[in-house]
């Protein structure tokens, strides 16, 4: 706002000097950002899912920028969560997560990549302890197969004996 006079003293164009460069600067980082979400690419189909993984893997391991790789591995493990992937795979995930944090400065990683990170070795977790279980459901079940065996033959048994 331009003082009553009309003239502009050299603090107010100082300060207004200032606020435009913190503009201009906000704007292009907006645009910046804007543009690199445009680049992103989404996935729809189990093709799609499947050449985006091609193409980041590839840049995730010949890439010659470390950060390019860095944030291939992430995206990487945020496409092998995606909801819409129909081969989700939460164990690679945490692979690509971890290898991500190898490659990128810690400064990098917020809040909500270490929840990531967490929640996937939860699942992994959860995972192995499925495993377990559905062997043993596997054993559980030969054991019965056995059981009746035995029951049937001890019945031919006593009916032979009559």
């Amino acid at each position: 706002m331009l003082p009553v006079g009309g003239e502009i003293s050299g603090g107010d164009m100082g300060s207004l000097f200032h606020r435009l460069h913190w503009g201009c600067i906000f704007l292009l980082l907006f645009l910046a950002v804007s543009c690199s979400l445009q680049g992103l690419k989404k996935p729809e189909g189990e093709k799609e899912f499947f050449q985006e993984t091609c193409r980041l893997e590839r840049l995730a391991h010949n890439h010659p920028d470390i950060s390019v790789r860095a944030r291939s591995h992430l995206k990487l493990a945020f496409l092998y969560t995606n909801y819409r992937n129909p081969q989700l795979n939460y164990t690679r995930a945490l692979q690509e997560m971890e290898t991500y944090l190898s490659l990128a400065p810690a400064d990098t990683q917020g809040e909500d990549f270490n929840n990531w990170l967490a929640v996937l070795k939860e699942v992994g977790k959860l995972q192995k302890a499925n495993r377990g279980l559905r062997e043993e459901v596997g054993v559980l079940k030969e054991t019965i197969d056995r059981l009746k065996s035995l029951d049937r033959q001890m019945e031919e048994k006593r009916r032979l004996t009559k």
